[in-house]
């Protein structure tokens, strides 16, 4: 953006008092334009992530089983895991991918003639369930457009007679919309995620003297060992990949302990909960 009116604006105001005289300047305001430029890229909360996440769900929820198929709990928990590619970035952002999904499955659905089936019914409700959720952030002039193709498809629905192009301009359209004026650059106020084992098992050796202990970890904080207990005492063992295994003599041993932590120059400081498991 140009700041050169500030420097005209501020010769004219000093030649004005040099002279005696009185001026009135008027600021120039950003352009809708410029405004909606800046809005669409304005980092989001976590809090409206999530919002609009259970918005998405509750779609899916309305929809025929084909789409159910396509955007499942494997979809949602990627789409969880880094918030900001919800809405794009590098990447076809995951809620248009679901209002594509919708899109394709209703067309498929309609009946040879452009009978509104129960299934197309479905999946049409689900589009618009969807795309209430992120109308009100979209430019004026876009939801015109869109309100124009939902007023032709109504029309249609009720004479039972759709023409597919006006539901295929609703998804796209959509689409063309969602990443013109929905395009955060973050998503703000995300939790981190907490460093936890996942798996710890505990099983007595063919000898039944020696207790074999193995455990998977999820980090978030830099760890490089486990501390294992047994009524023996404290074992430590180092992490590889993510995981750790160590055979301990432990011939009475009923129960077993772990924690994940960083270990240096003999102290020792957790990272995760301790989990216990009965021995196997």
């Amino acid at each position: 953006m140009s700041f050169n009116w500030i420097s005209k604006a501020t010769t004219v105001l000093l030649s004005s008092v040099l002279l005696g005289g009185v001026v009135t300047t008027t600021m120039p305001a950003l352009t809708t334009t410029a405004q909606a430029e800046y809005l669409a890229d304005a980092p989001i909360s976590y809090q409206m992530f999530k919002a609009d996440e259970k918005a998405a769900k509750q779609a899916v929820k309305q929809a025929s089983p084909a789409v159910k198929l396509q955007i499942n709990g494997a979809f949602f928990k990627r789409m969880a895991a880094k918030p900001v590619n919800a809405y794009g970035g590098t990447m076809s952002a995951y809620f248009t991918q679901i209002m594509q999904s919708l899109s394709s499955h209703a067309i498929s659905e309609l009946g040879r003639k452009g009978q509104a089936t129960a299934a197309f019914k479905k999946d049409y409700h689900a589009m618009l369930v969807l795309y209430d959720q992120f109308k009100g952030r979209l430019e004026p002039i876009y939801q015109s457009e869109i309100s124009d193709y939902l007023d032709d498809a109504d029309q249609q629905i009720s004479k039972n007679e759709v023409d597919s192009g006006v539901i295929s301009n609703f998804g796209d359209y959509f689409e063309q919309y969602f990443r013109a004026d929905i395009r955060p650059d973050k998503v703000t106020g995300v939790p981190r995620a907490k460093s936890k084992i996942t798996k710890l098992t505990a099983k007595k050796t063919a000898s039944k003297k020696y207790v074999k202990v193995k455990g998977t970890v999820k980090l978030s904080k830099k760890a490089n060992y486990a501390k294992i207990k047994t009524y023996k005492g404290t074992r430590y063992v180092k992490l590889k990949a993510h995981k750790f295994s160590k055979k301990i003599y432990a011939p009475k041993a009923k129960r077993v302990s772990a924690t994940v932590g960083h270990y240096a120059h003999g102290h020792f400081s957790r990272v995760t909960a301790t989990k216990s498991v009965h021995v196997k």
